[in-house]
């Protein structure tokens, strides 16, 4: 697969530096190659983290549980406080774990995946990202450490470590990453490599590195999207401590004015209604009484017709008086 941003010789030599500061076994000596469930969770405790941090929560997390099956039946926020509230993107990841191994008792009614075993690898392929909550990194790193399926786990951190060394010109997706691993490495040199790309990480988050690049990657972030924690180093718990109470008080502030002001407007449509009504009923008792008195001439004219009228009776009388003499 050839990709113009991607340097091929240059993952060649990274590989090589840095697999000699591999471990023998990527996985702790709780984790067994053996047990799909214990490396199914050891990669979700690795993914976006260094190996330190990842044994390190594991430990506590099946510490603080019975078996696996209460790690299914378990809220998010119920396993938080075992692995500690600054452990990279741990909503996400505990929400994803607890997802996919619920998946995984939904097709079996038990938590195992050694029936995948007698799958071919393109049906173990399948089967693995198929289940619900699964991500590329977590997916990737069982196929090929359980099942010896060809597949190569990538998140975003490698993704930035890449971009900061050289051996991609720009920062790609995880999954576009994973794509090109698989097909740059080969088949049988995919534990090794995982070993090695975990290696170097590991380096970088020791010497400093991987905190920047964190650091970097959230100040590029637009306006209002919050920020996602970082892995409990002590220097970047120092520096990211102070951050968190200050946020949420700068939003409460303009929220409870707006609440105070929204009463005051609604009584002034009221009193503007009231004043609309009163010259309605002036109006129309003014024009009635123009209409009366028009009517009260009328009656006064016909009266003084009818004086006239007898006034001329007299003259009729006068007329016999004449006619006797």
């Amino acid at each position: 697969m050839k990709t113009k941003w991607a340097k091929p010789t240059k993952l060649s030599a990274l590989l090589k530096k840095h697999r000699v500061a591999a471990t023998e076994s990527p996985l702790p000596e709780t984790v067994s190659t053996e047990d799909p469930i214990s490396v199914l969770i050891h990669s979700w405790m690795l993914w976006e983290a260094s190996t330190e941090h990842a044994s390190t929560a594991m430990t506590k997390l099946m510490e603080a549980r019975v078996d696996v099956n209460e790690i299914r039946v378990s809220l998010p926020h119920e396993l938080a406080p075992a692995i500690g509230k600054r452990y990279p993107r741990l909503e996400e990841r505990l929400g994803g774990l607890k997802r996919s191994l619920h998946a995984i008792y939904l097709r079996r009614h038990e938590i195992s995946l050694d029936y995948v075993r007698e799958k071919g690898k393109r049906d173990a392929k399948a089967e693995i990202e198929s289940l619900d909550g699964i991500n590329p990194f977590v997916s990737g790193r069982l196929l090929r450490l359980s099942f010896d399926v060809h597949a190569m786990p990538a998140d975003e951190q490698l993704s930035l470590l890449f971009h900061e060394l050289g051996v991609i010109d720009e920062v790609v997706e995880h999954e576009t990453l994973a794509t090109w691993l698989a097909s740059a490495v080969k088949a049988d040199e995919g534990p090794a490599a995982i070993e090695a790309l975990q290696a170097a990480v590991d380096v970088a988050w020791s010497d400093g590195t991987m905190t920047k690049l964190s650091r970097r990657r959230r100040g590029s972030k637009p306006a209002g999207v919050p920020d996602e924690p970082v892995a409990a180093d002590a220097e970047d718990t120092a520096a990211a401590a102070p951050e968190v109470p200050r946020k949420p008080a700068a939003r409460k502030a303009p929220a409870k004015k707006s609440v105070v002001k929204k009463p005051a407007a609604k009584k002034t449509p009221v009193k503007k209604a009231a004043t609309k009504k009163t010259p309605a009923k002036k109006t129309p008792a003014k024009k009635a009484a123009a209409k009366k008195a028009p009517a009260k001439k009328t009656a006064t004219r016909k009266a003084a017709t009818k004086k006239a009228s007898t006034k001329k009776a007299p003259a009729k009388k006068a007329s016999t008086r004449k006619r006797g003499g």
